[in-house]
């Protein structure tokens, strides 16, 4: 028998496989994962037991409880001067689900979603599994930027949407006004949707950040998802959100309901309130991690584009002659460090290196790495 020919081409993730291969090996200094070191909110923790001994253990409503739907929306128009309701919230099961359910909502087959890469990896497959087609617009050459050239060659008659993250994952690169507003007056000249993965904007690390949501004009095409997974260091917790207009919302939550029902009760309430947490000590310590290791890659004259959020350097290593997955095994294999390589985002000549482990195991990290890269030099 025939299976979904869809799955059947997706292969898994390549940020998993090595980080698998590095548990296998032993004794290796794993910096793949974007798994932040710290522990969730205690009083995100709290609400949470609070929540289980007030019998917050059955079905919620399909859309998420309107509480925490409405602090979500009051958060992002007080950041951002839009004016969203909770109709127009969809608690998801992480911002991952919140994309796919955008996808499965505004494609049709053979629609065409444009993805500046590098890119992570799972936009590719959801793509594909929602029946459209990806569509990489190169941006290596241009600083990690959207260059109107790139652009303009990307779009067809059947482009339906640009997916965009910023800051990005894997290169920490935020996206300038410019690049932001190419995207715009694309989606207005071309009735494109807008899908913003704005999962790290909150782990910022300049004042002047511009963010899409900014934009009045993209009000009725623009989807943001989001999570509490990053900031908050709640991973497995498995919560985010979309936010769209309400017309579009509508198609989204038909798909949520379908694939997850909503998203577990009393996870949902111990997220209530959670705005009012500081993450500003994690998001300090980030920095100082960021600049750290941007301070070691310099001295091994590792060529890095400065990153201004998220949690991850994308530093070159084209020089070595080699491609980069040959790069990331053999420092996983000789040095003990896992890095994961830009094959896995779509992008070759560079490996993805995440500072959200402790300051002892980037240290050691980068004492590996630099003896490697002398080896090579050599």
């Amino acid at each position: 028998m025939e299976m979904n020919r869809a799955v059947v081409a997706m292969q898994p993730s390549g940020i998993r496989r090595i980080t698998a291969e590095a548990r296998r090996i032993g004794g290796c200094i794993s910096l793949t994962l974007g798994e932040p070191d710290f522990d969730t909110p205690a009083p995100v923790c709290e609400r949470t037991r609070r929540a289980l001994g007030e019998g917050y253990t059955h079905y919620p409503p399909n859309a998420g409880y309107e509480p925490l739907r409405a602090q979500i929306a009051a958060h992002e128009n007080a950041r951002h001067g839009t004016d969203y309701t909770a109709d127009e919230v969809i608690v998801t099961a992480g911002s991952t689900e919140a994309i796919a359910s955008a996808l499965l909502a505004i494609l049709n087959p053979g629609d065409e979603v444009i993805v500046p890469v590098p890119a992570f990896g799972l936009y590719e497959q959801l793509i594909a599994l929602a029946g459209g087609v990806d569509v990489p617009l190169h941006t290596e050459a241009d600083g990690f930027q959207i260059a109107q050239e790139r652009l303009d060659a990307c779009l067809t008659p059947r482009t339906k949407a640009i997916l965009i993250t910023s800051p990005n994952n894997p290169t920490g690169c935020v996206l300038e006004a410019a690049s932001l507003e190419r995207v715009a007056r694309a989606a207005r000249e071309h009735d494109l949707f807008v899908l913003l993965d704005a999962v790290y904007d909150r782990l910022v690390y300049r004042p002047d950040v511009p963010h899409l949501m900014d934009d009045r004009t993209l009000r009725d095409r623009l989807i943001v998802v989001q999570s509490f997974s990053k900031p908050y260091a709640m991973t497995g917790w498995r919560v985010g959100y979309g936010i769209a207009d309400a017309p579009v919302a509508r198609q989204m939550l038909k798909v949520h309901a379908a694939l997850v029902v909503g998203v577990s009760a009393f996870s949902q309430r111990g997220c209530e309130g959670i705005f009012d947490v500081d993450i500003e000590p994690m998001r300090l310590r980030y920095l100082q991690r960021r600049d750290y290791v941007l301070g070691r890659l310099e001295k091994m004259g590792l060529e890095t584009v400065r990153p201004d959020g998220a949690f991850y350097v994308f530093p070159s290593i084209a020089r070595f002659g080699m491609t980069s997955e040959a790069f990331a095994l053999r420092l996983m294999r000789e040095a003990k460090v896992a890095v994961v390589p830009s094959s896995c985002f779509g992008v070759e000549g560079f490996v993805r290196i995440t500072y959200c482990y402790s300051d002892e195991e980037l240290r050691e990290g980068m004492d590996r790495l630099e003896r490697f890269v002398e080896s090579l030099e050599r």
